[in-house]
Formats: C-alpha cells, sequence, structure tokens
C-alpha cells in the first residue's frame, strides 16, 4: 500500500504518462556509426515499453554531428532522421508508453578521441583543453552558440513531427551545457559568461527556442 502512488497517473501540463515509472536514459551502442538508428534500438526500447513503464528517456541524442559524445548512438541533426524516431514511438505507444528523447551536445568532453565530428576542435565555453582525455578545443563564437541554439530546437521540431512525446536536456556530467553553466570551466567575457546568469544564458536560450520551435505552451508534443 505505501507503494501505491507509483502506479499512479502522473500529468504534466501536456503530457500524462499512466505512472510513475520512469526508464532512465540508460542503453548501449545499438545504432549504426553514422547516427542513423536501426531496429536494435527499436527493439531495447520496446522491452521497456512492454514491461510497463510509463514513460522512457532515451540514451543521450546527439543535435548535430559536431555535439557527438560517442559513436553508435541515433541522432537527431537532421530531417532524415524522423522516420525512425517515428518508428521508435509507435513501438513504444503501443503498449501506452511515452517516449521522450535527450538531446545532448559533448562539447569540449568526448568519450572516446579521435571521433569523426567533421573538425578536430569541440566547441566550448572555453578554449581550455579538457582535463578528462585531454582533448583540444575552441571556445564558441556567437554565432556557433546561436547555430547550436537552433539545432537544438530543430531537434524538437523534428521529435515533434515524429509524434514524441517529449526532449530532456543533458545539463550533466560535463557535456556542453554544464561547461557552460560551470564557472570552473566557464572563462567567458562576454555575455555568456562571468556571473550565474550569464553562465545560464545559453541552456536558457536553448529552453526558449525549444518552446518557441514547438508551441509557446508545449513541452515537444
Amino acid at each position: 500500500m505505501a507503494f501505491d502512488t507509483i502506479f499512479q497517473e502522473l500529468r504534466f501540463r501536456n503530457l500524462t504518462v499512466k505512472n510513475r515509472i520512469f526508464r532512465s536514459n540508460i542503453s548501449g551502442r545499438f545504432d549504426n556509426y553514422d547516427g542513423s538508428g536501426n531496429q536494435a534500438r527499436i527493439n531495447w526500447e520496446t522491452k521497456f515499453a512492454r514491461g510497463g513503464v510509463g514513460a522512457i528517456i532515451s540514451s543521450f541524442v546527439p543535435v548535430n554531428i559536431r555535439g557527438r559524445i560517442i559513436p553508435n548512438y541515433a541522432m537527431i541533426d537532421g530531417d532524415d532522421k524522423i522516420p525512425f524516431w517515428r518508428a521508435v514511438g509507435h513501438a513504444v505507444h503501443e503498449y501506452d508508453c511515452r517516449f521522450i528523447l535527450q538531446f545532448s551536445h559533448s562539447g569540449r568532453q568526448q568519450d572516446i578521441a579521435g571521433i569523426e565530428n567533421e573538425y578536430r576542435r569541440g566547441l566550448s565555453s572555453t578554449g581550455k583543453t579538457e582535463s578528462f582525455h585531454g582533448l583540444v578545443c575552441q571556445a564558441m563564437t556567437r554565432e556557433e552558440i546561436q547555430r547550436t541554439v537552433e539545432d537544438f530546437a530543430e531537434g524538437a521540431r523534428r521529435a515533434q513531427e515524429a509524434g514524441l512525446d517529449g526532449v530532456e536536456l543533458h545539463g550533466a556530467n560535463g557535456y556542453l551545457i554544464t561547461q557552460f553553466l560551470s564557472s570552473a570551466i566557464n572563462d567567458r567575457t562576454d555575455e555568456y559568461g562571468g556571473s550565474l546568469a550569464n553562465r545560464a544564458r545559453f541552456v536558457r536560450e536553448i529552453v526558449r527556442a525549444i518552446r518557441q520551435m514547438s508551441g509557446a505552451t508545449s513541452t515537444c508534443r
């Protein structure tokens, strides 16, 4: 009786989940090296939906090729990815399960060095070498920041067109959003650095752009 609450319906503004059991963003490297998805991913997600979870949060989904953390994870960087994510959503919706995409960008921190991310240097809030793997990076220009914000927003549009139920921003574990938020990493002297309000400007712009792209009062659906 003490745990009955977890089986009760959970209501958000624009989303209802049949229970309060969410599968977190855990998964293996099932997808293709080029960032396209495959049946193994669909089978994996469907197992959890069939098991009765209320909602699934995907593994990290890069919003552009330069932001890949590691290969073999499906991306959301182009309209050609919409059919795959639509197939994933359809499979889990068959079991009245919701599916939420977790958007990510590696910034300067990639889990494997030498990934073909189009450029040698990762983009970050700083030009200081990444301390975990020693990977070089470069501080983003304002134009690169705005393009990245747009990539997040375009990812939300694609998720919406695929019929998915929401998006989550990966803002932890040292990746790009963390790199802007952290006073230990972010050494910018413009409007994206310094005070907490300035360091949070990047993620706030992402949230605002996603909301505008998907509807002013919509989470994503």
